[in-house]
């Protein structure tokens, strides 16, 4: 990414400031059209992606030459770059200008409409690549050629095919083309959360939320890991992206874990692990839950507290996972000298720069308001807040603090996501053209009749490999496309398939061999990817598990009594406990390999129904006895000698 100076910061600048306040006064006072909104937020989201990522970072020169023509400086774009923003935000104005000819008119096209149409296309595939590699652009370029040569296809997948004139037509002058669902989404709603998160840490959230993680988490065994889970869950659920969870709070705790004697993949393997998980914590779930929402056209509301138990759950089960390393690498509380002091982290002003801005949020969402509306109020609470208390800073600086808020978030996080989300749309509308999803909805109802439970094997090794390499949102909705309405053909819920789909999409993060999230902690940490990513799924065992759960009972998604509902978090708890000493092989000392089966299964049966709970909480206490009397049985009986 480039550092831009001189009159090029200025125009970024401006273009920073233009939008955050495009999108602060449309959620707040005004409703516009999506092909509006669509267009508005991707000519600048496409400028600022061209003028801060370089076609590759290694070309970009201090000097002039070609060098500077095509890749630019660190501080100044390229020739190239500006001509690909006058092509790129062209066929957006066009859209502002002729919209209502284009809604009122359908199937009625110039040429030179799809030739501009067909210039958006390319910069959408260029600018995705440029910010987030190549394995978006890859997807997208497979389901338009699968579009382009269906008739190509042997078998069940093969198509009519459609011609380039029909593709980009549908890409850029239908609705549920470029400008559908996915570009609509992120510009009228998920844009403004995007801003929320940096807006809100900028102000002092960001350490309200360290200082109450150290407070609760520090005073346990392995005090610094839970520190880890508790600031990754508080920031995750602003952010909405694991890998900017992991680069943002793992910059702390990973060398905080380390120095205190953790071994450093077990420290990117929590990190990475409690990153992801941040996603799937309410309030905010990340991005992919709004788009859930609208999937189901249920209030983003129902999504938030169908995701709590999962959530708690899950997170628990990490602590649970970092308590028993701590037993076995003899790691302590954190110490006294880094805790922080309780009046302090409670004191008058903390409490109000966290509690009213993330209150104002919940209570707006609560009370059924449109969510853009909720984050654009609760974004003006805090930065009312921060302008009125932190008198002691110059009033200058105040400004300065926020402005670098909605500059970070907007050329560090929105501006690609503008641009790959609309590149994602594309992918979207070839597959509902093509019927690939109906395709592979057919063949997965077909292993059903096999076995449902490989089916739904199936669908979760599906929503894995699609989601390689791509961010959870992304891995999402292209999954959630191809593979939702092959789960209610099996009869399954609506929601908890969505669900189940989005848990794999952030999985898909920390399972090798692409795991994004793993490769950015490991970074951090210096530490060996796969053995990271080994440490990210033991750790994080909850997420492959629960969503299997889940599918079947409804009580994990809040429906049901609360007396049954707060018995299975009881239980949830307890397996996740009995899970984690399994995978990791420990619980007061190295367990042996019969013990681990036996923590396995236990934790897999207290998941379920009442009478498997109990029968798995026997069998827990049954593997704690034998851990504790120690019978002398070959093999399987078999304990090591040490700790490693």
């Amino acid at each position: 990414m480039r550092k831009l100076k001189g009159g090029w910061l200025i125009l970024l600048n401006l273009l920073v400031g233009g939008w955050s306040v495009f999108l602060l006064v449309t959620a707040l006072y005004m409703a516009l059209h999506p092909l509006i909104m669509g267009a508005i937020s991707l000519i600048f989201g496409l400028a600022i992606v061209f003028l801060v990522y370089p076609v590759h970072p290694r070309g970009m020169e201090r000097g002039g030459g070609l060098g500077a023509l095509v890749f630019g400086t660190k501080s100044a774009p390229a020739v190239l770059d500006l001509a690909l923003i006058v092509a790129s935000v062209g066929p957006c104005i066009y859209i502002l200008a002729e919209w209502e000819t284009i809604v009122r008119s359908p199937g009625m096209y110039e040429t030179y409409q799809l030739v501009i149409g067909g210039a958006l296309v390319l910069c959408l595939l260029e600018g995705t690549r440029r910010a987030l590699g190549n394995s978006i652009p890859i997807l997208v370029l497979f389901f338009l050629l699968y579009a382009l040569g269906g008739d190509y296809v042997p078998g069940r997948f093969g198509h009519a095919g459609f011609d380039m004139e029909e593709i980009l037509y549908q890409l850029y002058l239908m609705s549920e083309g470029i400008w559908g669902l996915l570009t609509d989404m992120t510009s009228r709603l998920i844009a403004l959360f995007v801003l929320f998160g940096p807006v809100l840490f900028a102000t002092g959230v960001g350490k309200s939320f360290m200082d109450i993680s150290m407070l609760l988490g520090g005073r346990f065994r392995g005090g610094a890991g839970h520190v880890a889970v508790i600031s990754s869950s508080f920031f995750g659920m602003l952010s909405g992206s694991s890998v900017a969870n992991a680069a943002t709070t793992g910059s702390f705790t990973i060398p905080t874990m380390k120095r205190l004697g953790f071994p450093s993949h077990l420290a990117a393997g929590i990190e990475a692990s409690a990153s992801s998980g941040g996603q799937i914590m309410p309030p905010i779930m990340g991005a992919g839950c709004f788009i859930m929402a609208e999937f189901l056209n249920i209030s983003y509301t129902k999504v938030m507290i169908a995701g709590l138990v999962p959530a708690l759950i899950y997170f628990f089960g990490i602590s649970a996972g970092i308590w028993v390393e701590a037993g076995r690498h003899n790691l302590g509380k954190l110490p006294q000298e880094l805790m922080p002091k309780v009046k302090e982290v409670f004191g008058f002003k903390q409490v109000l720069t966290f509690a009213l801005p993330v209150g104002t949020l919940i209570v707006l969402l609560a009370m059924f308001l449109p969510p853009q509306m909720c984050a654009a109020w609760a974004l003006v609470v805090a930065m009312v807040i921060y302008l009125v208390l932190n008198t002691a800073t110059p009033f200058i600086e105040r400004l300065k603090v926020i402005w670098d808020g909605y500059f970070q978030a907007v050329v560090t996080a929105l501006a690609w996501l503008m641009v790959m989300m609309s590149c994602v749309q594309m992918a979207v509308t070839m597959i509902s053209l093509t019927g690939f999803g109906v395709k592979v909805s057919q063949l997965i109802i077909e292993l059903a009749g096999t076995s449902l439970t490989l089916a739904i094997i199936a669908t979760m090794l599906t929503a894995l490999i699609l989601g390689m390499g791509m961010t959870t949102t992304a891995a999402y909705v292209i999954a959630a496309a191809v593979l939702v309405p092959a789960m209610q053909g099996l009869g399954l819920p609506a929601l908890a398939s969505h669900l189940f789909i989005f848990y794999f999409a952030i999985k898909s993060g920390l399972t090798p061999p692409v795991c994004i999230t793993v490769f950015t902690t490991a970074a951090i940490a210096n530490s060996p990817w796969l053995k990271t990513a080994w440490d990210s799924m033991k750790l994080g065992i909850g997420g492959y598990i629960i969503p299997f759960y889940f599918l079947f009972m409804p009580g994990y998604l809040w429906e049901g009594s609360l007396w049954w509902i707060l018995y299975l978090i009881f239980s949830g708890t307890v397996a996740m406990f009995a899970l984690e000493a399994g995978v990791m092989g420990f619980l007061t000392k190295n367990s042996t390999l019969l013990e681990r089966i036996v923590y396995i299964a236990a934790g897999l049966l207290i998941l379920g129904n009442l009478e498997y709970s109990i029968a798995g909480l026997l069998l827990f206490g049954g593997g704690y006895l034998l851990e504790r009397w120690d019978p002398p049985i070959p093999v399987i009986g078999k304990r090591r000698a040490k700790a490693h």
